[in-house]
């Protein structure tokens, strides 16, 4: 037990770092982000009204209050003109799991949803270790439901960091009823489909033993595939895959590794990694979120609309 008790206590020392250290770097660019004209705008939609929400597993001292910390189950829609009808993009937003919030991925989800004609929708999630992902899995489905209420039938997840690892799982689980009830989603009745899916920077391996993965599974609910995604696309089956990356992306190994996984499993992937070019214009973890307007931000976008409409 006292082991354990450690290993918690060092996990809980890096996420209190993580959660401290990323403002420094997403609050000068949201202040600085002007964002595209064109869309039709909807904020702060909350998705699970009357929704069971079960109590916190742990204290979160460290995100309650904290910049850019949201675990409001709330969405946006960023609607283009004459957008496709029950076509819809979801983007999930990283950060850990611990952090983070739709606002971080919002500039990227309007010119995605400008680009591709298909609306966006940008959701915030209940952040770790609030609850594990069990729960956070549960918050996505509400969304996905009251999408689905909405008109939307045919999903195209996208997300970055661990909301990279969010949207190759929740696409998975979106093809496969036996995935869901294996995950404990079995009271989803919805009739949908996920066609493509597209992890940015993306998170795929975790382990239970420290930080992030630490926090996901304490009562041993769910599948060992939590820990290795291309487990889970190999158990399941997985839609067409379109896999960004950065040569100075912190998971740059991970995003190799996914790729050949993918590959050797027989998953179709598309594999892009940014080159550095400039000093000032690294390649780092999600650049593309950050950046969308820059080169390699638009043919990540272009890369995704491609991957979206040719699964149609």
């Amino acid at each position: 037990m006292l082991f354990i008790d450690k290993l918690f206590k060092a996990a809980n020392n890096d996420r209190i770092k993580f959660v401290e250290n990323c403002p420094q770097f997403d609050v000068p660019r949201l202040e600085a982000t002007v964002y595209p004209e064109g869309l039709t705008i909807e904020e702060d939609l909350p998705y699970a009204e009357g929704k069971d929400l079960t109590e916190p597993l742990g204290t979160d001292s460290a995100a309650e209050g904290a910049t850019l910390c949201c675990s409001d189950r709330t969405l946006d829609i960023y609607t283009p003109e004459n957008a496709k009808a029950g076509e819809i993009f979801l983007m999930i937003h990283g950060g850990a799991f611990v952090y983070g919030c739709k606002e971080l991925n919002k500039e990227f989800s309007m010119h995605l949803a400008l680009k591709s004609g298909i609306t966006v929708a940008n959701m915030n999630y209940r952040l770790m270790p609030r609850t594990d992902l069990q729960g956070v899995l549960q918050d996505i489905f509400y969304a996905v439901g009251y999408l689905c209420e909405k008109g939307f039938s045919t999903f195209h997840t996208i997300g970055d960091s661990a909301g990279g690892y969010l949207c190759l799982l929740v696409a998975i689980l979106l093809n496969s009823e036996k995935a869901r009830n294996d995950f404990g989603l079995a009271d989803f009745s919805y009739d949908v489909r996920c066609p493509s899916t597209s992890p940015i920077c993306g998170d795929h391996l975790e382990t239970p033993f420290k930080f992030a993965g630490i926090y996901f599974d304490q009562a041993k609910k769910l599948p060992k595939c939590i820990y290795d995604l291309s487990v889970a696309a190999k158990d399941y089956g997985c839609p067409p895959v379109v896999l960004t990356t950065g040569d100075q992306d912190m998971m740059l190994k991970q995003n190799e590794r996914l790729h050949e996984r993918l590959k050797a499993i027989g998953i179709p992937v598309e594999y892009y990694c940014a080159v550095t070019t400039e000093p000032d214009r690294p390649m780092h973890h999600v650049y593309a979120i950050a950046h969308p307007t820059w080169p390699e931000g638009i043919k990540t976008i272009d890369m995704t609309i491609e991957n979206a409409k040719a699964a149609i």
